[in-house]
């Protein structure tokens, strides 16, 4: 009976990775979560000098008072925003690199049970049927479990081990989870 156990139980290949977190990981993680352009950070930049150029624009053409101050009006709130949120996205950044380095190394081993997660201070399973989906970027496989910060585990292509590759990682997330939903 006990061998018919084993022999029905899945088998269960994995791979391996073994990686101490940078803030690059934690940047392109929070910019796929949130799908904004690669480039999100240039905004706050673009939106500077259009502001300062309709502004330079109006003055040299000695535009009316109470339009210069219309168009300031307007514009300068939306490049606090943008300013704003860019300097969240930094704070956030920087926030969970430091949490998540000082975990120390990470190991991390994905198979068919699910995500094993080992630093020097914590040992936890996770398994599959806890996360959403997952998203893969050039570096990471980074896998959802809920629209919080902190609600995802990420895989970097950088610290596969023992001979594992990208495709046989792929494989591994792919069996048990799907790619993000379209947001189209």
């Amino acid at each position: 009976m006990e061998n018919e156990e084993r022999e029905s139980a899945p088998v269960s290949a994995g791979v391996e990775l073994v990686y101490l977190p940078t803030r690059a990981d934690m940047a392109e993680a929070l910019q796929a979560r949130s799908g904004s352009p690669a480039h999100w950070w240039r905004l706050p930049l673009i939106a500077g000098l259009i502001t300062a150029a309709v502004l330079v624009v109006l003055l040299v053409f000695a535009a009316p008072k109470g339009v210069t101050v219309l168009v300031a009006a307007v514009l300068c709130p939306v490049l606090g925003s943008l300013v704003g949120g860019w300097v969240n996205q930094l704070y956030r950044v920087r926030q969970m690199t430091r949490y998540a380095r000082s975990q120390g190394e990470y190991t991390m081993r994905a198979d068919d049970n699910g995500i094993h997660a080992a630093t020097i201070l914590v040992e936890t399973t996770i398994p599959w049927a806890s996360f959403r989906h997952y998203i893969e970027t050039a570096s990471l496989f980074i896998l959802v479990i809920d629209d919080t910060v902190g609600g995802m585990a990420l895989l970097p292509k950088r610290g596969l081990r023992d001979g594992a590759d990208i495709d046989g990682t792929r494989a591994v997330v792919s069996r048990h989870l799907a790619a993000r939903p379209s947001s189209g």
